[in-house]
């Protein structure tokens, strides 16, 4: 079972997808027809549902009022039920629990105690500011660990509605919500028959699952191979491609295209509205289809500005020089871990760009030599940016100062031993603070490293010209630039996107296009 707890789903968006060893360009040129067919178990028999999306699982009328204030507990009232087939099918008061059986045939044991404190209808949060009502909270109505339920009712919409033993305000839940946290909090007990109920979702069909790396928390999954199209430049490589109006008019393709980001690695987003007088087109794509661009901390503009000048200090502003393969913000300017995703805009002119798949490289490193990639995922690289003196070369105003130091490694592993993250930039590393005897092994296997990602093996050049946009995932697709073919009107501007914007963006997406609430990531419970 996966550590992202299920939620009822409604038709997931089918996407094609580019993949490793094929040239087969595509275009997103206009909102794709969508439909999805999913086998469900009606008894004996096998037939085809599909599923409308599902509705925002809880609407609070406009006034909720505070018991505590107005001395009476908030109307319960339900406007907008579920319209997601899963339904509570029976509940009882065990003692100190209530066990709840669901219509896809698994039974739970809930802690009274935990869904008292869970309950988030009208009469315990106020859903328009996403704030609990204090007076409500369990510790401030005398309920403890010695909390019993005193009725369990299933009502119209299949859901939970239970009443206390210390308390006259029920609590009511959704079907859909309670089972999505069931798989963490509750503990399984006898599934019931499987007959004349839905049978459970496929859970490689979970079409949240491919947000689970990117969840933040401190035991995110890093992505798994089969949610990954691996590139190489020997294979050939075509990047998705979507029309950037196409994108902007539907929801549904927004969500694709951030799929496909994760996925290929990289998207080419083409015919973008010519604008060379401010960033304006590129923030309102940013925006509406990735979450919004990162601040940067030492300019009043979000993005960063690149155009040639002659005798450049910065190699990133003279276009004549090739520029090695990295990752970007390696040195983030708040410490925290780099933004997830890089988006360049050609503005004016045309250049060569070069991308090479970090996490491909390293699992061939890791097959190759096991002893060089223990060596980059153990011990860190430093770095030290400094934000203003790395910029002199702009022509944006700078108005603050700001130096970061960093250690850490060039791969980045999760608890399993999996690829999450890659993080290098070599303009910006210092001198090693590796232990005498580990600096031999540590150097070899990053000269190793350094020579892979700048072979043509895995090196792919994407030209570029004015009109277009390159949208990379930065955790894991190193990017360049190719010396000498850049046109001299080259006007390049872009960003970052953190991991918290994309993260949003993509939950607002699947629960508008799907019905898929993601507030239930889960994580796997330490025990």
């Amino acid at each position: 079972m996966s550590s992202l707890a299920r939620v009822a789903l409604a038709a997931p968006v089918a996407v094609p997808r580019a993949r490793a060893g094929r040239c087969c360009p595509r275009r997103i040129s206009a909102a794709p027809k969508r439909q999805h067919r999913r086998d469900v178990a009606l008894g004996s028999a096998t037939v085809a549902s599909r599923r409308p999306a599902a509705r925002r699982l809880l609407v609070v009328p406009a006034a909720v009022l505070d018991a505590a204030a107005d001395g009476a507990p908030a109307p319960l009232k339900d406007d907008a039920p579920s319209t997601s087939p899963l339904a509570v099918l029976d509940a009882e008061p065990v003692d100190t629990f209530v066990d709840v059986a669901f219509s896809d045939g698994a039974s739970f044991r809930f802690h009274a105690l935990w869904l008292r404190d869970a309950c988030a209808d009208a009469n315990h949060v106020v859903a328009d500011a996403g704030e609990r009502i204090l007076s409500m909270l369990p510790v401030n109505t005398g309920c403890d660990e010695t909390l019993r339920a005193a009725t369990c009712d299933v009502d119209d919409a299949g859901g939970l509605v239970v009443t206390w033993d210390n308390h006259e305000t029920p609590s009511t839940f959704s079907a859909r919500s309670l089972r999505a946290y069931a798989d963490v909090v509750a503990a399984p007990v006898a599934k019931r028959p499987a007959e004349g109920i839905l049978a459970p979702e496929d859970e490689n069909e979970h079409p949240a699952a491919w947000l689970e790396p990117f969840t933040g928390y401190p035991d995110a999954p890093g992505q798994p191979p089969s949610r990954i199209d691996y590139f190489k430049n020997e294979d050939g490589v075509s990047f998705p491609r979507y029309d950037h109006d196409a994108v902007l008019a539907d929801p549904a393709t927004k969500l694709a295209a951030m799929r496909d980001l994760m996925r290929a690695g990289a998207i080419i987003v083409d015919d973008v509205p010519e604008n060379e007088k401010d960033s304006t087109t590129l923030h309102a794509f940013v925006d509406d289809v990735l979450g919004g661009m990162q601040k940067d901390p030492c300019r009043d503009e979000r993005n960063w500005k690149i155009v040639k000048k002659r005798g450049a200090s910065s190699i990133s502003y003279d276009p004549e020089k090739r520029l090695n393969n990295h990752t970007d913000q390696s040195v983030p300017p708040w410490g925290g871990v780099p933004a997830l995703v890089l988006i360049m805009h050609y503005q004016k002119g045309s250049g060569c760009n070069t991308l090479v798949d970090g996490f491909a490289v390293a699992e061939a490193l890791r097959a190759e030599d096991p002893d060089a990639f223990e060596m980059l995922a153990t011990y860190g690289s430093n770095q030290t940016r400094d934000f203003v003196s790395s910029r002199k070369d702009t022509t944006q105003a700078l108005d603050a100062s700001l130096c970061v130091h960093k250690r850490e490694p060039i791969i980045q592993l999760d608890d399993a031993g999996a690829v999450r993250r890659i993080q290098y930039n070599e303009v910006f590393r210092t001198p090693l603070e590796l232990p005498f005897d580990v600096f031999p092994r540590w150097y070899a296997a990053y000269t190793k490293w350094v020579t892979m990602i700048h072979d043509p093996k895995y090196e792919v050049e994407v030209d570029m010209r004015a009109g277009k946009m390159l949208v990379f995932h930065n955790w894991r697709t190193l990017h360049g630039r190719a010396g000498g073919r850049a046109s001299a009107d080259r006007t390049l501007i872009g960003g970052t996107v953190t991991r918290e914007a994309f993260f949003s963006r993509a939950a607002e997406l699947l629960e508008e296009t799907e019905g898929v609430d993601v507030r239930v990531m889960g994580t796997n419970v330490k025990h």
